[in-house]
């Protein structure tokens, strides 16, 4: 007899859907966490980041693997190294960077879900071939991202 509750899932090492471009492993989709959240596994390169950025629609949980990040904020900028967490609310501008001159690696949550679907639309913009500044804004939009710089 199949259950209607939620049913425990486990995610082995080194699995999950993977997106070269952006750096990200999905762990656990909206699909999974019933919309609850989606967690994920991301790196930067050396010295690498991205954007002052505003979410709309999530809050952001980062925990440092391997290294560290430097979490840009208006007026400020917080340091995490290894072990560490921080957490991102929705609607604060931020910018995530690796300070080290070594890859870092992080696992993210997304609180709800959904942002993974942006991901997948840039990365499968890029496999297409149709990956400007036009279609990364017009993607952002739809998933209440802003780029701010």
């Amino acid at each position: 007899m199949k259950s209607n509750h939620p049913q425990p899932i486990v995610v082995p090492p080194d699995s999950g859907k993977v997106l070269k471009f952006l750096g990200i492993t999905h762990k656990l989709t909206l699909q999974q966490t019933n919309s609850a959240y989606y967690l994920f596994e991301f790196e930067f390169d050396p010295e690498g980041g991205n954007r002052i950025h505003v979410h709309q629609y999530e809050d952001e949980v980062i925990y440092v693997l391997e290294g560290a990040i430097e979490i840009r904020l208006a007026d400020q900028k917080l340091q995490v190294v290894t072990g560490g967490v921080a957490h991102l609310p929705k609607h604060i501008p931020h910018a995530l960077y690796n300070p080290l001159k070594t890859r870092s690696r992080y696992l993210g949550m997304a609180i709800p879900g959904g942002i993974e679907n942006f991901f997948d639309e840039l990365d499968a913009a890029l496999e297409a071939g149709i990956l400007n500044d036009t279609t990364h804004k017009k993607i952002s939009k739809k998933y209440g991202i802003e780029w701010l710089e």
